[in-house]
């Protein structure tokens, strides 16, 4: 994982004081993370995304990809033009394009 999206992680889970998580399968009934509501199919994708770059990366750190996850996809994203990105979770290219926002930011690229 390139460095800038390493300080990136580090920063979210600082601020946050998140720990580790354990992503619900997209039928289970457990929310992720405080307050989240029960993850669609296409979440559960995008956080074991995040869960593997970092594993790849080869943290060690505890780190609350859910929680990571659910802030980014409700903030404003330069990429998209300023639209929160779950507004793009309902198509299939959609889906496409947020995974490859968060492989861009775990390459330390910028779309």
């Amino acid at each position: 994982m390139a460095r800038s999206a390493e300080s990136t992680t580090e920063a979210n889970a600082s601020a946050t004081g998140t720990g580790s998580t354990t992503v619900a399968a997209a039928g289970d009934m457990d929310s992720v993370g405080e307050g989240a509501a029960m993850p669609s199919a296409v979440r559960v994708k995008l956080i074991e995304q995040v869960q593997m770059l970092l594993r790849e990366s080869g943290n060690t750190e505890p780190f609350d990809a859910a929680a990571w996850v659910e802030r980014w996809l409700r903030r404003p994203n330069h990429a998209l033009g300023g639209a929160a990105p779950e507004l793009y979770l309902h198509t299939p290219q959609g889906e496409a394009l947020l995974s490859s926002l968060i492989g861009a930011m775990a390459a330390g690229s910028y779309m």
